[in-house]
């Protein structure tokens, strides 16, 4: 095939998951609904007839970290408030949180059409590998979103709520810090969690021995400190070591899995001296 026929397929493809996008990302927009109604009506009525326009990917995103907020405010010395601080930061914060909710959404066809795209390119190993932990991948991207913004975001969320009462500083934080906080927090996690993918993949196609990485651990956490202190958007150090310790997790599991991969390739062996 040309050059032109496959560039040509490729816009075809990258067309379709930006229409999907942009209508994902209207749909972030929309008035979300009153969940607590106590009925059908209500929650449907609620798009209509309320004087209130919470659109929806902020109203996700705030009920995230609601309980967190309404625990925090019940401890007498801590009073946490949310402001604009400058003019376009309350539309900057809805326009961050539906962008990334909306990609969040639509990232399945992106990872889809690509597959279609690159499989005829592929020799039989290779699509039997990415086939065989795409979804994983996927599945471990969107558990590591959901560890950023349920376990991380809200320990370091509590750490400096804490440390500023402390201080008897008042806590006042611009909406639109907090949303980006937290965006960045679930995506570098989604990230993360993808590293016994990235393990398993190379092994399946024997570019990884397992005992020389296994060799090279200390190394390996060094610099994963090193670049998840880079990513991570806070200078406490406490969302990079909540992130690490997911990570180092994650690593033993792909070196575990890994040694079972590498049974099939011959040039791969145990060191004679294994590191442990």
């Amino acid at each position: 095939m040309p050059l032109w026929e496959h560039l040509r397929e490729l816009g075809q493809r990258l067309k379709r998951v930006l229409i999907a996008f942009v209508v994902v990302f209207i749909v972030m927009w929309m008035p979300a609904p009153d969940l607590h109604g106590g009925s059908i009506m209500s929650i449907l009525a609620s798009f209509f007839v309320t004087g209130e326009y919470r659109p929806l990917a902020y109203w996700a995103f705030f009920e995230t970290i609601r309980p967190m907020l309404d625990d925090l405010n019940k401890t007498a010395n801590i009073k946490i408030a949310l402001i604009a601080g400058e003019v376009w930061n309350p539309l900057g914060a809805v326009m961050y949180a539906s962008l990334y909710l909306a990609a969040l959404v639509v990232f399945p066809l992106l990872v889809y059409e690509m597959w279609l795209y690159v499989q005829p390119a592929l020799y039989p190993h290779e699509e039997r590998a990415v086939k065989k932990y795409l979804w994983v991948a996927l599945l471990l991207f969107y558990a590591g979103n959901l560890f950023g913004i349920f376990v991380i975001f809200p320990s370091l969320f509590r750490f400096v709520a804490g440390f500023a009462a402390i201080l008897r500083i008042e806590q006042i934080f611009s909406v639109s810090s907090v949303v980006s906080t937290w965006m960045q927090l679930a995506f570098w996690t989604g990230v993360i969690f993808e590293t016994p993918i990235v393990i398993a993949i190379l092994s399946e196609i024997c570019l990884l021995n397992p005992w020389t990485l296994a060799a090279y651990r200390p190394v390996v956490y060094a610099v994963a400190l090193i670049l998840i202190a880079i990513v991570t958007p806070d200078t406490t150090l406490v969302s990079t070591f909540l992130t690490f310790i997911p990570f180092a997790i994650l690593f033993e599991v792909g070196l575990v899995w890994s040694r079972r991969i590498v049974k099939k390739c011959p040039d791969i062996q145990p060191l004679s001296k294994p590191y442990r």
